[in-house]
């Protein structure tokens, strides 16, 4: 049942944008990996999953245009410049013998205790009623991250037997200056793990369509703050 759903969706979605979509790029704008997707989801070779992906990712990135009701309120192109806006994440791991600067990451996330949460059903969001608020550092694996392997490396070995620590992110424009931290109390490191990511449609960190290893932290906090400067 759950697929035969899916595939409805998904025939829906092919039908909706070749019937309401106004695609404005021509043929020879069409990166030849899209095109790819699609002969290989008619061929049964990719997921329902993956091909819906591909999907979005031409949405978002602007290969082709949704029409928007005028009773909806769109977005408009931001006013802010890159130096303006937010441009990444440092991270700093403090309450320790001496602090842990991890320089930058690529992702930072919050991930909620209840995924089912209908205002947030991809768990990015900090429920202000989670008690333990949990979250990830992912990023490509870096030479200069090094005390920060240590780190983890202490907490696979000796885990509860740890004092826990505080993680400040940062987020910064792009200057340098803050724009807002996330305080996290009382943290532990949950999980990680490195591994490859080579799905070619999902945005890669490094710029390019092409895999890439990542690796990704978890951790469990106990109490956390938005702080401005």
């Amino acid at each position: 049942m759950k697929s035969y759903f899916a595939t409805f969706f998904i025939i829906s979605l092919v039908c909706m944008i070749g019937l309401s979509l106004t695609v404005y790029a021509s043929d020879s704008n069409i990166p030849e990996w899209i095109k790819n997707t699609a002969k290989w989801w008619s061929e049964g070779s990719i997921s329902d999953t993956d091909y819906v992906q591909s999907l979005e990712y031409m949405i978002n990135n602007g290969i082709i245009d949704v029409p928007i009701p005028i009773t909806e309120v769109t977005a408009t192109q931001t006013m802010y410049s890159d130096k303006e806006r937010a441009q990444s994440f440092r991270v700093t791991i403090s309450n320790i013998i001496e602090p842990l600067p991890v320089h930058f990451f690529e992702k930072f996330e919050l991930t909620t205790s209840d995924p089912g949460n209908a205002d947030d059903p991809r768990g990015r969001m900090y429920n202000f009623r989670d008690t333990a608020p949990t979250f990830f550092l992912e990023s490509v694996p870096s030479a200069d991250k090094k005390q920060f392997y240590d780190f983890i490396g202490d907490w696979m070995d000796r885990g509860d037997l740890l004092n826990e620590f505080d993680v400040d992110i940062a987020v910064l424009d792009g200057t340098g200056t803050v724009i807002q931290t996330w305080a996290f109390k009382n943290c532990g490191i949950t999980s990680y793990g490195t591994y490859l990511q080579d799905t070619v449609f999902i945005y890669q960190f490094s710029g390019g369509q092409d895999s890439e290893i990542r690796d990704r932290t978890n951790f469990s906090c106990v109490g956390i703050s938005l702080e401005t400067p």
